[in-house]
């Protein structure tokens, strides 16, 4: 028969072994709880997101970078009935003007989005040099290729070859006029024909662009 120290020893064992029977349980609970954790990040069963917002503000925005064009003083040359004066090779023709400033008046497309682009002349031709049927008349080409599309996106919008007469009432020539740093400027060339009676002293006139966002 076992003594009462015995018995006492064999509960004392008995009560440390379910204390650690029970510790385990919690431990091996726990470890399974973590590594449940650690595989749903890993797998990516669990996601977050996050975001970076800005806005961006349209600028319409254009700029005459070559904005004067100067033939300085001249006249008709005697016996010529008119003088004709243009803005590009051969500028003069039966007068003694000089041009001063060459290659035509230039607009650049400097903001950051597609504009329609609309001029308008503040005189007409018999105001700005009269006499006897005074031609004043304006052709807008692209300076870089492209700069200027109809309002669609094609080509045809544009007038390469044919001046026409200027016009006090604002006109469109460009339906889109592009933006891009290799297609944004185009060049407004003049041909004034000045007739022998013309108005005589400073001649100016002054050329407006308007430009619309599209």
């Amino acid at each position: 028969m076992k003594n009462k120290k015995n018995t006492d020893s064999d509960k004392l064992l008995l009560t440390f072994a379910l204390i650690a029977v029970i510790i385990s349980l919690l431990a091996t609970g726990l470890t399974y709880m973590s590594i449940t954790n650690l595989i749903s990040k890993i797998s990516g069963l669990v996601t977050s997101t996050g975001q970076a917002n800005l806005t961006v503000e349209s600028a319409a925005n254009i700029n005459f970078t070559t904005n004067f064009i100067n033939w300085g003083s001249g006249r008709v040359n005697p016996g010529a009935t008119i003088a004709e004066l243009r803005t590009f090779a051969d500028n003069v023709s039966n007068g003694n003007w000089s041009l001063i400033t060459g290659g035509g008046l230039r607009i650049e497309n400097i903001g950051n989005t597609n504009v329609s682009l609309n001029l308008s002349a503040g005189k007409s031709a018999a105001a700005f040099i009269g006499g006897t049927s005074p031609t004043y008349q304006w052709n807008v080409t692209n300076l870089e290729a492209s700069s200027c599309l109809n309002s669609t996106g094609g080509t045809a919008g544009l007038s390469l070859a044919a001046f026409s007469a200027t016009s006090t009432t604002t006109t469109n020539f460009c339906g889109i006029f592009q933006f891009k740093d290799s297609a944004d400027t185009i060049r407004i060339d003049l041909n004034l024909t000045i007739p022998s009676d013309s108005l005589t002293g400073a001649l100016t006139d002054t050329i407006t662009a308007l430009a619309v966002a599209v």
